[in-house]
């Protein structure tokens, strides 16, 4: 058996998502993994000195390292340039979970170029850069020319081009047991047709699922607003409210004081189970984010079952689009609203949506070989990972 590979995986984020994935690589890899992390907060910080401390963290302790795997939000080309030989010539792989070239400023902060910049200088020093989707890659390298050209003078030639040729694209890794071959339950599969499927919702009254952090960036006052459209228009529904609330627990407090006993459960939940649970008893899953480049807590929901109504703006027609044909879009706050009082009517065929079998293809069993393969192909010097 082949001895796989001795990798160090820096996070200077560890948490949410982006330990969520490095915990599930590592879990479902063949090769071996040594985690390099710092706690989540103050990223901007992350990203101005963490090379420097990582740097000497791998200095002062040497371990067997074929290959360096770091995230977005480190300076990557800081470390090579900070790392001492031989440790210096080690490959690199940067993972873009996101982007500051493109990712929306919260209300209370100010354009800052360093942080975007410092994603560009990163992606020329690793040696590959993967994106968590075709979406991303493409938007970022759209973004750079015109980012560049804030710079007044000496601006590098052909910034795209160089990181163009070194992309790939690979999914977040979904922590869900795969689905069995052939044996997907009929609402999970079967044509897109209203005629189809068993009867709709899963429970006594349509459950609508929200499993987003609760922060200006995924909407969570658009959610709210059109639940309560819904809830004047007389509308029969329960709400679930999960993802992660730890600093903006208040957010939805008026929507839960009107849902009363209409609403399940509103709150992070610590227990994984716990989490499954809801998303298995859910109907219908809502992003209003106002950017996802992947967007896994969706993923999550549509794999357990739930009928997606996402918005039209993000990622999400370019991964679900080509697969179901159902209305899973919408542009505007009135078209939300009126798709979610359609599905809650039993006018929408949400019982039939196919997307849990193509989602199947993000869960870490699957996905893991590619990975792995992509690290491969990077020690033995080049090669883009399988598509």
């Amino acid at each position: 058996m082949e001895r796989g590979l001795d990798v160090v995986f820096i996070e200077s984020f560890d948490g949410g998502s982006h330990r969520a994935f490095r915990e599930g690589l590592a879990l479902h890899s063949r090769h071996r993994y040594r985690p390099l992390t710092l706690p989540p907060r103050f990223w901007k910080w992350r990203m101005r000195g963490g090379a420097a401390w990582f740097a000497d963290q791998l200095s002062a302790e040497p371990v067997p390292c074929d290959l360096i795997l770091a995230t977005s939000l480190l300076d990557l080309a800081s470390l090579r340039g900070l790392l001492p030989p031989p440790l210096d010539r080690t490959p690199l792989v940067l993972y873009m979970h996101e982007n500051q070239l493109t990712y929306p400023l919260s209300p209370h902060e100010t354009f800052d170029f360093h942080f975007g910049y410092t994603n560009i200088a990163s992606c020329l020093a690793a040696d590959r850069v993967v994106f968590n989707s075709a979406y991303h890659r493409d938007l970022f390298l759209d973004a750079l020319p015109s980012y560049l050209g804030r710079m007044p003078e000496a601006v590098p030639p052909g910034v795209r081009e160089s990181i163009a040729e070194r992309c790939d694209v690979l999914a977040v890794g979904l922590e869900r047991t795969p689905l069995s071959a052939g044996a997907a339950p009929l609402w999970r599969g079967g044509p897109c047709a209203p005629e189809a499927g068993p009867v709709w919702p899963r429970r006594e009254r349509p459950l609508l699922v929200w499993n987003h952090r609760w922060e200006f960036d995924k909407r969570p006052d658009q959610f709210a607003g059109a639940v309560g459209r819904l809830l004047d228009q007389g509308l029969d529904f329960d709400v679930v409210l999960l993802g992660d609330d730890r600093h903006h627990a208040e957010v939805f407090a008026p929507l839960v004081e009107r849902l009363k006993d209409r609403c399940l459960h509103a709150g992070f939940l610590e227990d994984r189970g716990r989490y499954e649970t809801w998303l298995a008893a859910g109907d219908v899953v809502v992003s209003c984010a106002e950017q996802e480049y992947f967007g896994i807590s969706v993923a999550e929901a549509v794999h357990a079952g739930c009928y997606p109504v996402l918005p039209r703006r993000q990622v999400y027609p370019s991964l679900y689009g080509p697969f179901c044909k159902g209305r899973h879009f919408y542009d505007d706050d009135d078209d939300l609203v009126a798709l979610l009082a359609d599905l809650i009517r039993g006018e929408g065929a949400g019982h039939i949506c196919s997307l849990a079998v193509d989602v199947d293809a993000f869960c870490w069993p699957r996905l893991a070989p590619f990975y792995d393969d992509l690290l491969d192909r990077v020690v033995a010097g080049g090669g883009k990972a399988r598509s």
